[in-house]
């Protein structure tokens, strides 16, 4: 055992202690060099480096993604500055200058979350319009918070992870009489609330984009595909012309393959996107809904009660014989005067035109007087 004398004892100690203290010193210095030296937040530009605390956002722009994105996807922002985006929002007072003639910010300080609408107005608004699909995504509208107003677009167009609930009534069920002579449409009913829930984890981050052209459609309504396959979701029809699926109304009279691979988004957008189908190239069809951004939400009656002879097929002849079946007298009229009456809304009058027109894999179900029960996508029972 080894004894030092006190006085050598505290002679160590306070050389630990110097020691302990120079290695702090060093340490709080290297912390805080430049703590008094402030960043120029003068306008246009700033010398404030985003990217010290935000070298993710730097890594989007600059490293390939681990996984490879889809075809039409990059990062169209990445010639932007941070404050291209950041500190440009209209009516929005940042902090500027440095030392005494510094402003301070109001609005925001540093930064704020844009608006996608800033600079795509043109977009936004085909997003809210009356007859576009995704309208309800469309939650802030412009007016809302800019996570609320950006949501639609961000949940299409980037990588970020996504979790989207699906609620609509399992199914709706009502009956259709024949009431001295006439047809009506009685008691229409929605089922309980089914909710689908899709969790969709894309590659890329919130700085890489998807072109409309990577955007696939089932990503987020699988439910659709598989009610497509099994026989659901709109009336297959072999209805022809001189024998023939005339080439433009192919898709819009529902012929189209409902095997499991078979089912494709080019069949969906001879009714959802009319102005990308064969559809609507070459075709004078005014009754289109085409007031949308991304898909239109048309109805059966759009066609079949607002087309007109003025819609005009390949050869040039009127198609009169499938649009107006809605207004020639009989029990079609009838049905539908019945909902108009009601003040039915688009969604319910075409599971009325389901109830008849959609019976199921090898099923029929009669016209008469009856109970209607029809289970909504992803299903395709009538009972």
């Amino acid at each position: 055992m080894i004894k030092i004398k006190y006085k050598y004892k505290v002679a160590v100690l306070v050389l630990v202690v110097l020691t302990a203290s120079l290695a702090c010193s060093v340490f709080s210095s290297s912390l805080f060099e430049g703590q008094h030296t402030w960043y120029d937040l003068s306008a246009p530009e700033n010398d404030v480096s985003c990217y010290k605390c935000h070298k993710n956002i730097r890594a989007e722009f600059d490293e390939t993604p681990s996984t490879p994105l889809p075809p039409g996807s990059g990062v169209p922002h990445k010639d932007k500055s941070c404050e291209y985006c950041h500190r440009s929002e209209p009516g929005v007072t940042y902090a500027n200058g440095s030392g005494k003639y510094s402003e301070p910010g109001e609005e925001a300080h540093a930064a704020s979350v844009p608006l996608c609408q800033q600079c795509h107005e043109h977009e936004s608004k085909d997003l809210a319009a009356a007859d576009e699909s995704h309208k309800p995504l469309n939650r802030g509208g412009g007016s809302g918070s800019a996570a609320e107003s950006n949501e639609a677009c961000v949940l299409c167009h980037t990588g970020f992870d996504k979790s989207i609930d699906f609620t609509r009534p399992l199914y709706v069920e009502y009956e259709i009489k024949n009431v001295s002579g006439t047809w009506l449409v009685h008691n229409f009913n929605l089922g309980p609330s089914s909710t689908a829930t899709v969790n969709l984890t894309p590659p890329g981050e919130r700085h890489t984009w998807k072109n409309a052209s990577a955007v696939n459609c089932f990503d987020c309504h699988s439910d659709i595909k598989n009610a497509l396959k099994n026989g659901g979701h709109v009336p297959s029809s072999g209805k022809t012309l001189s024998g023939t699926a005339v080439s433009g109304h192919k898709g819009r009279r529902h012929n189209f393959s409902r095997t499991s691979t078979g089912v494709s988004v080019e069949d969906c957008k001879p009714c959802h996107r009319p102005s990308l189908s064969d559809f609507g190239a070459g075709y004078n069809h005014l009754e289109a809904r085409l007031d949308y951004h991304a898909a239109t939400t048309e109805h059966c009656y759009d066609c079949h009660y607002n087309g007109t002879a003025t819609a005009f097929n390949e050869t040039g002849s009127g198609c009169v014989e499938c649009h107006n079946i809605l207004r020639t007298p009989g029990n079609h009229t009838e049905i539908l005067n019945s909902t108009f009456s009601q003040n039915f809304c688009g969604y319910k009058i075409d599971k009325v035109c389901v109830g008849c027109h959609l019976p199921g894999p090898g099923t029929s179900v009669p016209f008469s007087d009856r109970h209607f029960t029809i289970y909504t996508e992803p299903n395709a029972t009538i009972l």
